[in-house]
């Protein structure tokens, strides 16, 4: 045969077995991590949730309950408080424990920057002087403090559950 027949020939190249081993709850394969991962079951208390959702979800609740809360009158009031807190359990739930390393510590800069923002830019009389500015600052933190910390809480408890679930025996009953 030519050496041109057998270059255009396809040559069987043997593919490398997939062993599996059983090590606590993780399955290790030997094929490539992106195929690993594609066949790993997500650890998620939200199931299918887009990649997206945490951080949509993580700036939106803010921004929404903000905007909500100057149309009622007060911008840092309960419907600010009550959307951030909902936001960010529901951003917790519906990342992965390694999205959690950056869902948690996002929160308080997002919250107190939507809070600051319509803290200056919504308040009547409108600030004038830079310190004038600084105590909205002020005032601003001052009122997003007790939500960040409740949001905080409430993020941890979900984490705390889908921990527990995620350690939770899986299959029928032990004899």
């Amino acid at each position: 045969m030519s050496s041109a027949a057998r270059a255009s020939k396809p040559r069987d190249v043997p593919s490398r077995p997939q062993t599996r081993t059983r090590t606590g709850t993780r399955t290790h394969t030997h094929s490539s991590s992106s195929a690993a991962a594609r066949t790993r079951p997500a650890a998620l208390l939200l199931t299918g949730s887009p990649r997206w959702l945490p951080a949509a979800v993580l700036v939106a609740g803010p921004v929404i309950g903000a905007v909500l809360g100057h149309a009622a009158g007060g911008y840092h009031g309960p419907a600010f408080a009550v959307l951030t807190v909902g936001s960010a359990a529901l951003a917790t739930a519906s990342a992965t424990p390694n999205g959690r390393w950056w869902v948690i510590p996002a929160l308080p800069p997002v919250a107190w920057l939507v809070a600051a923002t319509a803290e200056l830019g919504w308040h009547d009389p409108p600030y004038q002087s830079a310190k004038a500015k600084a105590v909205g600052l002020v005032h601003a933190t001052t009122h997003v403090f007790p939500v960040i910390v409740a949001a905080l809480v409430t993020m941890g408890l979900v984490s705390a559950a889908a921990a527990a679930v995620r350690r939770r025996p899986r299959g029928g009953r032990r004899a």
